[in-house]
């Protein structure tokens, strides 16, 4: 009889625990850019070595009262701007489990163009020659997942490291650095699942800015800044008013908008242009000289550093490439010199096919040798 009594009374507990148990609405990726720093659902912006984290919060309710459910050492935590003050562990769920995803853009289209583009990569505009650059509206940018972190149970699955990765290793130019979303799926008692936003939170410029966001930066300079946008995908003609510039939200961003994008993070205050508008923010240091195709220049060019910003017109095959004065646009990432010559491949000053150039190329930012860009004519400017 005590025996029944005794189980009846562990049952009824157990009924009971579960009952009281919050009732998860939403799965909430938060972030931190370096220990000691406040957790917040913004995007994760952070620098190459800081130490950024993530975590999952569960928002809930507890009848009618809304609870917010973390991990205790989740402290200071800010959702939506504001400090939550109230809040619960995790554990008050009971028993659960969290699986971590990567949500990435597929480099080229997989399906036909939502807006009639003809290039396998992403456009807004027409890149027919008879009406170049004429508006076709936003181009649908695909996305896919790919789980990084399996099934892990309460707090051991609850946090992981911000690392910036991508299903395609030859996709990430250097390690660790550029941008990828991320996405916790949480697996409650019931055995339901609830995840935070994913591939299908979308609008016209692309991933929503609830599908949390790391960025993971060289530096707070220009080129620092730069570097945040590695992985981010190639959208020609990217557009968007205010925050909604594919290029503020790093879902897209054409050769020139990716210049403009990481020189307004580092502080600077201008507005979106083309390339041939550049030189209204910038000057010129270096008149226009062709490149030979190994990227020899027919004359010196000299006093160039790292940041500078080369435009392009293609020469040879792709003479005419795009009915504009400048087809193109990079910044010097690395200055290089022939490893047979006097600096032993070290740096030289000088602007030549050996050096290392960073622009958006297809389907996304890559970092490669000047040479691969010509022959053409370039010229060389330098913020203002």
């Amino acid at each position: 009889m005590r025996i029944a009594r005794l189980a009846f009374v562990i049952v009824t507990l157990a009924a009971a625990r579960a009952a009281a148990a919050p009732t998860v609405e939403r799965v909430v990726v938060v972030g931190r850019a370096a220990p000691g720093a406040p957790w917040t659902d913004a995007a994760t912006e952070a620098r190459q070595g800081d130490g950024a984290e993530l975590a999952v919060v569960a928002i809930a309710r507890d009848g009618r009262r809304r609870v917010v459910l973390a991990d205790p050492a989740v402290a200071p935590l800010v959702l939506g701007g504001k400090p939550v003050r109230a809040r619960a562990p995790l554990a008050d769920l009971g028993a659960f489990a969290v699986r971590w995803s990567i949500v990435e853009p597929h480099g080229f289209r997989t399906r036909p163009s939502a807006n009639g583009a003809t290039t396998p990569f992403y456009s807004n505009v027409s890149t027919e020659r008879g009406d170049f650059g004429r508006w076709l509206g936003y181009d649908r940018i695909e996305y896919f997942a790919t789980e990084v972190r399996p099934w892990t149970d309460g707090a051991a699955g609850a946090r992981i490291a911000a690392e910036v990765t991508s299903a395609d290793p030859d996709a990430v130019q250097v390690p660790g650095v550029g941008t990828v979303r991320y996405q916790a799926s949480l697996r409650l008692p019931s055995g339901e699942v609830v995840a935070s936003p994913g591939v299908e939170a979308v609008d016209a410029f692309g991933l929503l800015p609830a599908v949390h966001r790391v960025s993971v930066r060289r530096g707070d300079d220009f080129v620092g800044w730069l570097s945040a946008y590695l992985l981010v995908p190639e959208v020609f003609g990217s557009a968007g008013g205010g925050k909604n510039h594919q290029t503020e939200r790093f879902t897209g961003a054409d050769c020139a908008d990716v210049m403009v994008g990481a020189r307004r993070r580092a502080g600077a205050r201008l507005a979106y242009t083309s390339v041939a508008g550049l030189p209204k923010v910038a000057r010129t240091i270096a008149a226009a000289t062709t490149l030979d195709d190994a990227g020899r220049p027919a004359r010196p060019i000299t006093g160039v550093a790292p940041g500078d910003l080369i435009r392009i017109d293609y020469g040879g095959s792709l003479t005419g490439h795009t009915p504009r004065a400048w087809d193109h646009v990079a910044a010097l990432w690395e200055d290089r010199s022939d490893p047979a010559g006097p600096a032993h491949g070290g740096p030289d000053g000088q602007l030549d096919g050996f050096d290392l150039v960073i622009h958006m190329g297809h389907p996304r930012l890559v970092i490669e040798p000047l040479a691969e860009q010509a022959p053409a004519t370039v010229d060389v400017l330098r913020w203002k």
